[in-house]
């Protein structure tokens, strides 16, 4: 999985080739029926934010990256999504609040960066 920005934000998930499940990824295998035809498809990267949660103090491996918000985003195409969220919020009062409509703003292979959809309009 990666997140791929375009003149609209979107992200590469998996789809089964026979059954046609989304799925986040990385899976080698269908999780509804069992399928190994599992293909790349890019969706729209806009989502609601269903919740989110400040790292202070991360695991080693991503120490350098700390402090940041992981947030789980369900997508408009029925995907539930874990990323980070762009801006890393130190108190409640500065995260966007639960429900806010979210979008890929950026990120790496195999994690998506989200930020408000109306930030920067």
């Amino acid at each position: 999985m990666s997140s791929v920005l375009s003149a609209s934000p979107a992200i590469e998930i998996l789809r089964c080739a026979d059954c046609g499940q989304l799925d986040p990824g990385p899976r080698e295998l269908c999780a509804s029926c069992y399928s190994p035809r599992m293909e790349p498809v890019t969706v729209d990267g806009d989502g609601v934010l269903v919740s989110w949660a400040l790292v202070r103090r991360p695991p080693t491996r991503f120490q350098a990256d700390g402090p940041y918000a992981v947030a789980v985003v369900d997508l408009d195409c029925g995907v539930r999504l874990t990323g980070r969220l762009a801006s890393v919020p130190f108190e409640e009062a500065e995260a966007p609040p639960l429900g806010a409509r979210m979008r890929v703003c950026g990120g790496t292979a195999g994690m998506a960066l989200f930020a408000p959809a109306d930030a920067g309009r």
